[in-house]
């Protein structure tokens, strides 16, 4: 990529890998979970895992793949705190909890909610810990793409581990993603409208790739396309590339098109630039996630590990 990418266009970039990745988080779930489910598992291991590996030390010693937090050690997590940090109806969550609960996802006890140790143990569990580690190298070497850590280099490794810390990067990625979601939810008013619109953000501009270059002289918005070159997206296409069912797809396609969120034309829905411009706000957010990421994976040895795999796979 070329080396003379101006500061708003790196970060229209970043945002762009970013809402990718959330995207790829947030379908990486188990067939079972439907997107809302996903996300309230997410927010209960979080809140579990938390106390028990807030300092670097901790990290590491639950970082390897057959290792992680025990259940003496993970902190529950209230239905009422849970529905509070999801802007959920307690009642909602009470009925979704209870049904994950006898999938044997969750399990409860006087102060609250836990993922289970088992749950993590699984083939399943670790297949997708490995899934979230090869995400946050993908997204790491496409940000390494637009030098986006050029001016802000990370750190080397504190500590090395004896084995790469698969379980520390895929709960420092569970940490990033929860953030951002929040940080963009006001834009879809709810979680599974945010996930709608993402993905039509997504079909709408994926034949242009990650890099956001503006026209000289022209202002423009951060994201530096014009609606004329958007490709409208039908209902039916969304519904398959987000697993929403096409009804309610439709549904909310028609809600956010009353609300002005996104438009629909001969061939399909577009988000307008203007709605871009919400995305946009959130660019200083998402530079400072990226870089906490990033960061974190450096001082855990995860990054050393990726540029040897990065040796090998260039020399093979």
């Amino acid at each position: 990529m070329n080396n003379d990418m101006s500061n708003a266009e790196m970060q229209a970039s970043a945002l762009v890998i970013a809402r990718d990745t959330l995207l790829e988080t947030w379908k990486g779930r188990h067939p079972s979970l439907d997107p809302i489910d996903a996300l309230l598992v997410a927010t209960v291991t979080q809140a579990n895992l938390e106390p028990a590996t807030s300092s670097l030390e901790n990290q590491l010693e639950y970082s390897a793949l057959d290792r992680t937090v025990p259940d003496a050690s993970r902190r529950p997590i209230s239905i009422s705190r849970l529905a509070d940090s999801m802007d959920l109806r307690f009642e909602t969550v009470r009925r979704r909890v209870n049904r994950l609960k006898g999938l044997g996802v969750f399990t409860t006890e006087p102060s609250g909610i836990v993922v289970p140790e088992q749950y993590f143990l699984t083939s399943h569990g670790k297949a997708a810990v490995q899934a979230s580690d090869d995400l946050t190298e993908r997204t790491y070497w496409r940000l390494v793409s637009i030098n986006y850590f050029t001016g802000d280099p990370l750190p080397p490794p504190a500590l090395r581990p004896a084995q790469h810390p698969y379980r520390a990067v895929s709960r420092l990625m569970l940490s990033f993603s929860l953030r951002m979601l929040a940080e963009f939810k006001f834009i879809g008013g709810d979680y599974l409208n945010l996930l709608l619109l993402m993905q039509l953000q997504q079909l709408n501009t994926m034949h242009l790739g990650d890099q956001r270059k503006s026209t000289p002289g022209i202002e423009q918005s951060v994201s530096f396309i014009d609606d004329e070159r958007r490709v409208p997206v039908s209902i039916a296409t969304l519904s398959r590339a987000s697993g929403i069912p096409f009804e309610t797809t439709r549904r909310r396609l028609r809600d956010l098109t009353e609300r002005g969120v996104c438009y629909t034309g001969e061939h399909g829905y577009i988000i307008p630039s203007a709605v871009i411009d919400d995305f946009a706000k959130s660019a200083g957010p998402n530079r400072m996630n990226f870089i906490r990421l990033y960061r974190s994976c450096a001082l855990v040895g995860a990054i050393e590990s990726w540029e040897a795999r990065m040796e090998v796979r260039s020399a093979s």
